[in-house]
């Protein structure tokens, strides 16, 4: 029987091989990584439970994953297969899984870190999770500075958002239980805590008259401080938050001078008056304004410059004579008394017309070299200081004329956001009146 069983198998492959046909064992599949992980994880056990689908790949660089009961392992070539589960999975979810800023994860879930808080790295940063505190993306420049201070076993402890952006300046922050980080392109990250944060936020926060932190809290002994965009915050366990303003400062770029705000000290002269075609600026502002000149003349337009700098004395002058011409109320509309002018500061210049036309009146709106200055005034940092239909808040009437250097970037945040004067960027009450 056996002979016979032989005989058969060999004749039958015979004829196979005569067919030109080989018929070979069925090969063993091979294993995934997301098949190796899952087992490694306790299969159908652990806690993904049992697969949902089938694996699928095609994802962004080249990945693939497979959802279970309880989450997902997610591979890609550069990472690997990593499990993805829990709070963490929709929070990373919400950045949009791969294809947001947050990519692939690197790693699994660690976990055990303070107040029994857990955490996942991923290609852009990581998600943070605490009973207190829920599940928060961190990443970036704001995730470094918390690194600084020791993630959340430091001061700042847990993040309480995610990141929220869009603010003043292309700005972007992050609250934390201790306080909070905010970055700007124009200065980084910076920490912001406790009695200086609280009185920061008493002035708007960055929408107010200190703009930004350019650096985090400084200490010693007798106290803390803080340097904002245009001032600082000074902190001391006898004296509290002190806020002193570069708007407040008679020789800072920020000085705000209106009705309500005089100059300090009243007689002040600026250092280094520097002269543009007889008239005289600070030297940072002249230099922009000559270039402002110069570009307008080579565009085609005929512009002048008319008057800059004023003394306290001269100012005395110029306010006396409207008052005999006008009176006092028309001339309070249209010159600032002794001590309160922005030509006193060196920063304020009226241009004009070569001939003269519409002279230091609100026709000159409507010539070439008024449409050029209000359209292109803002590149060379100046604002119209005194802009149409603002007079309840800046005290003056309409004055095309009249430019304010402020530097290039609060003329283009104020550009950007649609604020028409310094009293709207500072957040300062409006100054009708003396």
């Amino acid at each position: 029987m056996r002979r016979i069983v032989a005989y058969l198998l060999a004749m039958l492959t015979c004829a196979l091989l005569l067919a030109g046909t080989v018929v070979a064992a069925p090969a063993a599949q091979a294993v995934t990584p997301i098949e190796t992980r899952y087992a490694q994880l306790g299969g159908a056990g652990g806690r993904l439970g049992a697969a949902t689908s089938a694996e699928v790949c095609g994802l962004r660089a080249g990945g693939c994953y497979r959802n279970y009961q309880g989450g997902a392992i997610v591979w890609s070539p550069a990472t690997g297969a990593q499990p993805s589960w829990g709070a963490i999975r929709q929070t990373w979810r919400l950045f949009g899984f791969e294809n947001g800023g947050l990519g692939y994860p690197t790693g699994p879930e660690v976990c055990g870190i303070r107040d029994n808080g857990c955490y996942q790295n991923f290609q852009g940063g990581a998600i943070v999770w605490s009973p207190a505190t829920g599940a928060r993306a961190t990443g970036g420049s704001i995730r470094g500075a918390w690194a600084r201070t020791g993630y959340e076993a430091g001061g700042l402890g847990y993040p309480t958002t995610n990141e929220v952006c869009g603010l003043r300046g292309g700005g972007c922050y992050q609250n934390y239980q201790g306080g909070a980080i905010i970055w700007s392109p124009a200065t980084g990250a910076r920490i912001s805590v406790g009695a200086i944060r609280a009185a920061w936020a008493s002035t708007h926060f960055e929408n107010g008259a200190l703009g930004y932190p350019v650096t985090d809290e400084s200490c010693t002994a007798s106290g803390c401080d803080q340097r904002f965009q245009r001032g600082v915050i000074s902190w001391s366990p006898g004296g509290g938050a002190r806020i002193a303003r570069d708007i407040d400062v008679a020789a800072s770029l920020f000085v705000v001078v209106n009705k309500r705000r005089q100059l300090n000290p009243a007689r002040y002269v600026p250092e280094s008056l520097v002269g543009v075609e007889g008239h005289l600026l600070r030297r940072d502002a002249a230099e922009k304004f000559a270039r402002l000149l110069a570009d307008a003349r080579a565009s085609g337009i005929g512009m002048v410059p008319v008057s800059g700098y004023r003394s306290y004395d001269t100012q005395t002058s110029l306010y006396a004579s409207y008052v005999n011409q006008y009176g006092r109320d028309t001339a309070d509309l249209i010159s600032a008394r002794p001590g309160f002018s922005e030509h006193q500061t060196g920063l304020a210049i009226d241009i004009g017309n070569p001939n003269g036309a519409c002279g230091l009146q609100e026709c000159f709106a409507g010539t070439p070299a008024g449409d050029w200055a209000a359209r292109n005034a803002w590149r060379y940092g100046f604002i119209i200081r005194y802009p149409q239909g603002f007079t309840s808040v800046t005290g003056y009437s309409y004055e095309p004329w009249h430019l304010r250097y402020v530097g290039i970037t609060i003329s283009s945040e104020m550009r950007l956001h649609g604020l028409p004067t310094l009293e709207h960027y500072m957040s300062l009450p409006a100054a009708p009146s003396y």
